[in-house]
């Protein structure tokens, strides 16, 4: 009996540790997903078939046609994400962040990262205040910042041997709880970013 409650308690403490090291950082999960600087703007690997490429537990292995010409292809996934290291819930179950690539057959050319609701998070994200002292440099293209409710920021961000993105950083808060969403751009797609301010 012993060496059952024993194994049973290394199980769970491996199970633990494996737990913990599955949390990314959302610089990280970025960093991963964009694609490296070549000097002209690539394509991602859709990464079908390897499951250990990206932080990420995909709904399928495999990449799925939309009906939506704007989309092309994409896979739906979830993450781990901390900001800075800290995670957030909402009424103990942790934020869920789901993951769509969107783009043609050949690989993605743009991402998004979206949080389920949270009165841990407070809207208004900048890119600082999501990136914190990680290696990058950034351009604030346009921003919606009126209200509280909904709104954006979109910035041309550097991270270092990566290609130059566009991320666009927005918040929906009802209630005291708000959601983020993260839409990453390429070169090619940046014409998809929807920078028009929430009425």
């Amino acid at each position: 009996m012993k060496k059952i409650l024993l194994l049973m308690l290394i199980y769970y403490c491996s199970d633990a540790t494996h737990a913990q090291s599955s949390k990314t950082e959302l610089y990280d999960l970025i960093k991963k997903l964009v694609s490296d600087s070549t000097g002209e703007p690539g394509v991602g690997e859709w990464g079908v078939g390897e499951p250990k490429k990206l932080p990420v537990k995909w709904k399928e292995d495999r990449v799925i046609m939309s009906d939506d010409t704007s989309i092309n292809f994409y896979r739906l996934g979830t993450a781990d994400i901390i900001i800075k290291g800290k995670s957030f819930a909402q009424n103990s179950q942790p934020v869920k962040w789901n993951i769509m690539l969107k783009g043609p057959r050949m690989g993605y050319t743009s991402f998004s990262i979206i949080s389920s609701p949270s009165n841990e998070m407070l809207p208004k994200f900048t890119i600082d205040s999501v990136f914190g002292k990680k290696p990058f440099t950034s351009k604030l293209i346009k921003s919606c910042e009126n209200k509280t409710i909904a709104g954006y920021y979109y910035y041309e961000i550097k991270i270092p041997k990566k290609e130059i993105v566009y991320i666009k950083l927005s918040w929906l808060s009802l209630n005291g709880n708000t959601a983020m969403r993260i839409d990453c751009y390429n070169d090619y797609s940046k014409y998809a970013a929807k920078l028009d301010c929430p009425k």
